[in-house]
């Protein structure tokens, strides 16, 4: 992957007649893989042993290094991190009503639904982008049990907000912290904060096992209880306690986490590079804005959004992605459509568009940028001066753009 070499560019962005910004495609994302001397060498060890699964050595030292990365008292590792989300609901033994927000991932809103709950949407804070403890209490009724926030995009939520919350009206809460691997703030790490956390190890995270995820939290009591639910509900030999799953991480994928561990302060800064370039190139863009983070916020950068009010840009948000597209620079939409219009949930009351402005609004303007540890900063240059190029001549690319939809 490399920028197109200055001899070669027109200047122009690719809709516009330019040569594209990239030879081939720059992805949102791109997972880092440590050496293949030392996972070569580990994932040698795991299969010599010929034990791969069913909580085995290198998975529980996993859960110990991220019990100590993370600053919580336990960590159940899973196969994923939607199973996870399962796990934890089905652990705090909820009924009726889970609050959470429509601005994430359908896996968060799933999780809710498989475990026979029904999910309430209240609005987000437009600023945030994550659910707030004031909209939130609006939305409480007597059948409410848990709120389930997101750190969307690794920003914290209001955590002594909810704590308070949660403390007036006796529900529990659980945070989908897929985003939020290293967060902190105020010096404390985000999953301290509320009953349990989850986290995703997908292979587009920023810290993964290819697949995987896991349950953090503080208790003995939920410990056991993900621990059991985790695999089938086998207590021992001869006994089962009760419903459970086959949500166990295999010993190979523990072997990537492990040696990906290390490699994540580096990563981490190597993405707060990306980002800083960006924000630079792109800072005084009007009608480009960023997510508000609190300044007491460790940032992991897992992503990098902006905002487009299409008023003030010339453009629409995804009229700019498809633009991009054309430069080979791949970007995303996240979260549209709104976890709310899945047609499995567009029926709730809540999930009415009018009753969501903030989130619904979003879901039009919100488009994340390529970031990761070996995105180079040239190449996070080439792409912000792409994106200024484009808001050049926001006419120009319009009329491209209708005779491209006309001529296919």
């Amino acid at each position: 992957m490399s920028t197109v070499s200055p001899e070669d560019r027109s200047g122009r962005p690719a809709i516009l007649g330019g040569t594209p910004t990239f030879e081939e495609p720059v992805f949102v994302a791109r997972s880092r893989i440590p050496s293949w001397d030392r996972l070569g060498a580990r994932l040698q060890e795991v299969l010599s042993t010929r034990r791969l699964t069913n909580n085995g050595p290198v998975v529980q030292e996993l859960e110990a290094a991220l019990r100590a990365r993370l600053q919580t008292g336990f960590c159940i590792a899973t196969a994923n991190g939607t199973i996870g989300l399962q796990l934890a609901l089905r652990a705090l033994e909820l009924q009726g009503e889970v609050i959470t927000t429509p601005f994430t991932f359908p896996a968060t809103v799933h999780a809710i639904e498989w475990n026979g709950l029904e999910p309430v949407f209240c609005d987000i804070d437009a600023e945030t982008y994550n659910l707030s403890p004031e909209l939130v209490s609006g939305s409480i009724t007597e059948r409410t049990s848990a709120v389930l926030p997101v750190h969307v995009f690794g920003n914290p939520c209001d955590i002594g907000g909810f704590d308070r919350l949660a403390g007036d009206h006796a529900l529990r809460v659980l945070y989908d912290a897929a985003h939020a691997f290293g967060v902190e703030i105020a010096g404390c790490s985000v999953f301290e904060a509320g009953d349990l956390s989850v986290l995703s190890f997908h292979a587009t995270k920023l810290f993964h096992s290819a697949e995987g995820g896991a349950v953090v939290g503080a208790s003995e009591e939920d410990r056991r209880a993900n621990a059991l639910l985790r695999n089938f509900g086998i207590v021992n030999e001869e006994e089962v306690s009760g419903v459970g799953l086959n949500a166990k991480l295999s010993e190979l994928h523990a072997a990537l986490g492990l040696e990906l561990l290390p490699l994540m302060e580096d990563e981490i800064a190597c993405r707060a590079e990306i980002a800083a370039r960006y924000e630079a190139l792109l800072g005084a863009t009007p009608g480009v804005r960023f997510q508000k983070f609190e300044p007491t916020t460790k940032r992991n950068h897992a992503y990098f959004t902006i905002e487009i009010d299409a008023d003030e840009f010339g453009l629409s948000r995804n009229e700019l992605h498809r633009a991009l597209g054309l430069d080979n620079i791949v970007t995303r939409k996240y979260f549209h459509p709104l976890a709310s219009q899945n047609p499995s949930y567009r029926g709730l009351p809540s999930a009415a568009p009018e009753l969501l402005p903030n989130a619904t609004r979003l879901a039009t303007r919100v488009l994340c940028l390529p970031i990761y540890g070996e995105l180079l900063p040239a190449e996070a240059d080439a792409i912000a001066n792409t994106v200024l190029g484009i808001a050049r001549d926001p006419e120009g690319v319009r009329d491209a753009l209708s005779r491209q939809t006309e001529a296919s």
